[in-house]
């Protein structure tokens, strides 16, 4: 009885229990999306507050939400904060933009939240002050179900609030769809928050007609629209998607907005005829002016004229003149309308590229609609946008688009000839031509006056063949840092004055400069230009410190120099354990490491499998260490090094090996060695004439082998 007491107890208590609300988040064209699901089904309401909407589920406290993830998908320029309400525990939504939130009930417990650009269409019930209390409760469900049953919201059903129609039982045997319904629902929410799948309310369901329903099949799935859901599948080919927003060319005319007319006759035509009867603005007027400021290139001024249309009754274009307010003035714009519109045929293209901060690789970008759009362009904007355009053409690897950009600006009157030689220097460094890149950087920095971009393009052109520069650059670029401090380039110059500063032979300073984060183009500055002293101070790491994390061949770099100054520990250090998969070049140095440093087995498992000649010899080498001369004479052999292997020779006293294949010098002196002693014939005159035939040929054979084998450098 009194376990029938507790549990009887304990089921009263379940109800009481929190939920948790789980909330994911995608981000689509056009609209933001939340959805926000409850284990069961629940009713809700939907109201305005002061900084956006109010959300709520019906009941007398509202379940725990799950807000961790939310911002993994979306960013912040629709929905800018989401917070549980202390009090009531209700979902606020804080707004950043001119939007509204438009809800359905994807299916009991459900509830999708699409924030969409505009205000709300007329006669949203979703527009009303946030009442918590408002939410109706969804009735309990007359039967227990372990999944949602698609066919309840089928016109005529239970919960449908369409005519009703006599549906049969239908019977599925002893095999349930229901954890197949589960997995399927679960799936499309999933993809619905992550943007996979776009779903939409297509309209007025269509009617049923009456049919005789017997006749269906007891069981199936229904793959297409359901009444009151539309899913389309996202993540394929956007190309169709992308063209359908592209910007009426006619729209984007801008060369048409000025021509044949004066700067003068384009301002005193633009900044009259705003208001008409009772002060109304009139649109047309105002999207003339913004028009002809744009062509002018005064977008701060376009901007502020724009801002003169009410938001209700801005037209679709307006969108596109405040993007391009920035893009004239040359700032890039993240939020631009243009983002999608690099596929364009037309200029929308180029006001895309304006807009990016980088272009992406591949066919998504319309190359030759941008070029197209450039051209147009009147030749004050050419000039005052060309350089960028052409910088992110060739950042994407297209050298002969920035090259017609470049030959564009040089076109145009007034062009800036400094503009024009800091391009050049950057063409030629992207087609590797370093000589030519220093000298159009030079004249760049003669035209730039304060100017700091050419300096620091004249500090990247010595930097393939790490060419010596004139610490005057170093003394430039100090200075203009000193007073750069919160500019945006700021990063850009600090690394140029390192660079700077390692090129002009200063490399301690340099590392200085770094201040503990030093630019991998600084190590392989300092492996080639440094002093030996300057290299070693910060090439030589401590036991336990890692090395920098720079490209391969930079770290062999260092390394080959730590193994030139005699320093193998540091050099195997600089290498890391290398395994049989290593690049053969990494694995030929650490062997001689290993050898330097006395180890010659480790060196041969280094050297394992590597059939090269550099191989053969260090193996020789390796064996030399060890005593085995004779396998050391035959690899030193085939690697080409003949006179290192007649050297082992002498070490084992083979005599008459040197006397048969040994080089000249050798040869000769060996034979001395092996030759037999003279017979005593003759008589003391003739002997005495041969003895001394025979040391002058053994002095100059000592001559000629003293004179081939250099003599040791004292220390």
């Amino acid at each position: 009885m009194i376990r029938l007491a507790c549990l009887f107890l304990l089921s009263l208590t379940l109800p009481a229990l929190a939920e948790t609300a789980s909330i994911r988040s995608g981000e689509h064209d056009g609209f933001t999306r939340l959805v926000v699901e409850l284990p069961s089904a629940s009713g809700w309401t939907l109201g305005r507050t002061p900084m956006g909407y109010g959300f709520a589920f019906a009941g007398p406290s509202q379940p725990d939400y799950e807000l961790g993830r939310v911002w993994d998908l979306i960013p912040r320029t629709r929905l800018q904060a989401l917070r549980v309400e202390p009090g009531s525990g209700a979902l606020q939504l804080s707004l950043a933009c001119d939007c509204h939130v438009l809800p359905f009930e994807y299916r009991p417990g459900v509830i999708v939240l699409d924030i969409k650009d505009g205000p709300a269409p007329a006669g949203s019930g979703f527009e009303q002050p946030f009442d918590p209390g408002s939410a109706e409760a969804v009735p309990a469900p007359q039967a227990e179900a372990t999944g949602y049953d698609w066919l309840s919201d089928l016109p005529g059903t239970a919960g449908s609030t369409n005519s009703p129609l006599d549906l049969p039982e239908l019977a599925t045997g002893a095999v349930s769809l229901e954890p197949l319904r589960d997995q399927l629902l679960a799936e499309i929410s999933r993809g619905a928050a992550e943007g996979v799948v776009d779903m939409e309310l297509p309209g007025k369901p269509p009617k049923v007609a009456d049919a005789a329903l017997e006749d269906l099949p007891g069981s199936h799935v229904h793959i297409g629209e359901l009444p009151g859901v539309a899913a389309s599948l996202g993540g394929g080919s956007t190309e169709p998607a992308i063209l359908a927003e592209c910007a009426p060319g006619e729209m984007l005319d801008l060369p048409a907005w000025g021509e044949g007319q004066s700067a003068l006759d384009l301002l005193a035509g633009g900044r009259s005829g705003f208001y008409g009867e009772f002060d109304a603005v009139k649109t047309d007027a105002v999207l003339e002016s913004v028009r002809r400021h744009l062509f002018l290139g005064f977008g701060a001024e376009a901007r502020q004229y724009a801002a003169l249309v009410p938001t209700a009754e801005a037209p679709p274009e307006l969108a596109w003149y405040q993007s391009m307010s920035r893009l004239v003035e040359g700032e890039s714009d993240p939020t631009t309308p243009f983002a999608k519109m690099l596929p364009c045929d037309g200029p929308a293209a180029l006001w895309a590229a304006f807009a990016l901060d980088r272009l992406p690789q591949g066919r998504d970008v319309n190359v030759a609609a941008i070029q197209r759009g450039f051209l147009a362009l009147p030749p004050h904007l050419r000039t005052a946008l060309g350089a960028g355009l052409a910088e992110k053409m060739l950042a994407r690897g297209d050298g002969d688009a920035a090259r017609l950009i470049r030959d564009s600006m040089e076109r145009a009157p007034f062009a800036d000839a400094g503009a024009i030689a800091l391009l050049d220097a950057k063409v030629d460094l992207h087609a590797e031509r370093p000589e030519a890149a220093r000298d159009h950087a030079a004249a760049a920095v003669a035209e730039a006056g304060a100017d700091i971009a050419p300096l620091i393009t004249l500090v990247d052109t010595h930097l393939p063949q790490a060419e010596p520069l004139s610490p005057e650059v170093a003394d430039s670029l100090a200075a203009v840092l000193g007073e750069s401090d919160g500019r945006p380039d700021e990063p850009s110059i600090r690394r140029a004055l390192v660079l700077a500063l390692a090129l002009s032979g200063q490399t301690a300073a340099a590392f200085d400069a770094s201040e503990g984060t030093a630019p991998p183009e600084l190590w392989q500055i300092a492996g080639r230009l440094a002093r030996d002293d300057d290299f070693l101070a910060h090439a030589v790491l401590a036991a336990d410190q890692d090395p920098p994390g720079i490209a391969p061949e930079v770290r062999g770099q260092i390394a080959r120099r730590l193994l030139d100054l005699g320093f193998a520990d540091p050099a195997l250090q600089w290498l890391g354990p290398l395994g049989p998969e290593a690049a053969a070049g990494d694995r030929l140095l650490a062997a001689e490491g290993e050898l330097a440093r006395g180890d010659a087995r480790a060196a041969l498992a280094l050297l394992s499998g590597l059939d090269l000649p550099e191989a053969r010899t260090l193996r020789g080498r390796a064996h030399v260490q060890l005593g085995d001369f004779a396998p050391a004479r035959a690899l030193l052999m085939a690697a080409g090094e003949a006179e290192e292997a007649a050297r082992l020779r002498t070490w084992t006293r083979d005599w008459p090996g040197l006397s048969a294949e040994g080089d000249a010098p050798w040869k000769a002196a060996a034979t001395l060695v092996v030759a037999p002693d003279p017979e005593a014939e003759g008589g003391l005159l003739a002997r005495g004439t041969r003895l001394a035939e025979e040391g002058t040929r053994a002095r100059a054979a000592v001559a000629a082998l003293l004179a081939a084998v250099p003599s040791p450098v004292a220390p």
